[in-house]
């Protein structure tokens, strides 16, 4: 949400960040909220150095729902079950940056953490190697 263009509660508007290319809209009622199956694209960031992860299991709990996603965004994960951003996806790819709605647990099925880690490894030596 911090990341967004901006914020709207009700009649109250705030400027943020501006990063992802999405307004965020607080709503009275969870706009997702459960248990969530999501699967890797193939714009997930991390995927380069390790096996996509089939069938992550995770969950969402979240009253906010972005509006006026531009149209090339991509994303990390098809949803199977839960509804993520729009239904069909979650995990904003913007740059390295991967936002999602999903809580996931490092677990047997998804080792995200390593992973990550991993990532943070390879933009470093990137960022190094040009200087």
């Amino acid at each position: 949400m911090y990341l967004s263009r901006r914020l709207t509660w009700g009649d109250k508007q705030c400027k943020m960040v501006g990063a992802i290319p999405a307004d965020v809209r607080m709503h009275d009622r969870p706009q997702g909220r459960g248990y969530v199956r999501l699967a890797e694209s193939a714009e997930h960031p991390w995927r380069a150095n390790a096996p996509a992860a089939e069938g992550i299991a995770a969950h969402e709990f979240h009253y906010s729902g972005l509006e006026n996603l531009a149209e090339n965004v991509r994303f990390a994960y098809r949803v199977e079950r839960g509804y993520g951003i729009d239904g069909q996806h979650d995990g904003i790819v913007h740059k390295n940056l991967l936002a999602s709605y999903t809580h996931m647990r490092d677990t047997g099925g998804n080792h995200w953490v390593s992973r990550f880690v991993e990532h943070v490894r390879r933009c470093k030596q990137q960022q190094t190697a040009r200087g």
